[in-house]
């Protein structure tokens, strides 16, 4: 949430996105589907939202995080005592799971697309998917098919997310590389969420300093490097071009002076900006 915003003014769907870190198609769907937040509206149909709806999806933004789940949100910011049911999150983990192990291809679509049309994404990443990623890599030890259920899914997400690449829109152009050892759907997630703070990202996959400059010229300027493990001091020496941002919580383990030259952040992180501002990356 921004630290202030415009008590008088009013926001388009896309400055709000951006503000609250919830995109547009979670906020239509809070709105016709759950009754939450009530723009007003341009002549044209457009919505625009005032500070105390911002002030709304924060509160939402609080209940969701706590694992309620988005049908019981209403109820709740009008009685906020109202007893809690079970985490949800954990639920929809368990659902999902269930339905790789029965091999229900249907049942797992669904569920997915409920899960990314109604929350947020980071939440979805942090509650749901980095947890069954988990599970689906020790699935080989655990079961005779493990192995396979493993790779099949596994694949099946990586495709899932992939497809949001090919039909993304036009928007602030950004590269978006990983650099060492990072997990299988990793680099995937954080192409879906730049796609959703309204960013065109061109998807380069496993890259290093030598690579990113033979590529200059062909690909945005502005690079985001998802930043992994296993990296020796030799690698760590080679410079990256001064547009590029490190981010990732791997970062964590490499030397502070280190990071700083490259402007690492452990996560994507969302510049706040105004209405007016347009959308950029940050810069080193």
């Amino acid at each position: 949430m921004p630290q202030q915003i415009d008590e008088e003014g009013l926001y388009p769907i896309r400055d709000v996105a951006r503000l609250t870190g919830v995109n547009p198609i979670t906020l239509r769907a809070w709105q016709r589907r759950y009754g939450l937040v009530q723009p007003a509206r341009t002549e044209k149909g457009h919505r625009l939202y005032s500070a105390q709806d911002i002030r709304q999806i924060g509160e939402i933004l609080s209940w969701l995080e706590r694992g309620v789940s988005i049908g019981q949100v209403k109820g709740l910011l009008s009685e906020p005592h109202l007893p809690l049911s079970r985490d949800h999150w954990q639920q929809s983990l368990q659902q999902l799971g269930e339905a790789m192990l029965a091999f229900n291809q249907r049942r797992a679509e669904a569920q997915l697309q409920e899960l990314l049309a109604s929350y947020p994404f980071e939440l979805v990443r942090e509650r749901v998917l980095q947890p069954l990623q988990t599970q689906l890599l020790g699935l080989w030890r655990e079961r005779p098919d493990g192995e396979w259920l493993q790779r099949f899914w596994l694949g099946w997400l990586q495709a899932h997310f992939a497809r949001h690449l090919i039909g993304q829109e036009k928007g602030s152009p950004v590269c978006l590389a990983s650099w060492g050892l990072v997990g299988p759907l990793d680099l995937l997630w954080h192409a879906y969420e730049l796609i959703n703070q309204g960013h065109e990202v061109q998807l380069v996959g496993p890259c290093d300093p030598r690579g990113a400059a033979l590529l200059a010229g062909r690909v945005p300027d502005a690079w985001r490097v998802l930043l992994g493990v296993g990296l020796g001091k030799g690698e760590l020496a080679e410079p990256w071009p001064a547009t590029c941002q490190l981010f990732g919580p791997l970062g964590a383990l490499y030397e502070p002076d280190w990071l700083a030259v490259h402007a690492w952040s452990p996560t994507l992180e969302r510049p706040l900006v105004t209405p007016m501002d347009e959308p950029q990356g940050r810069q080193p």
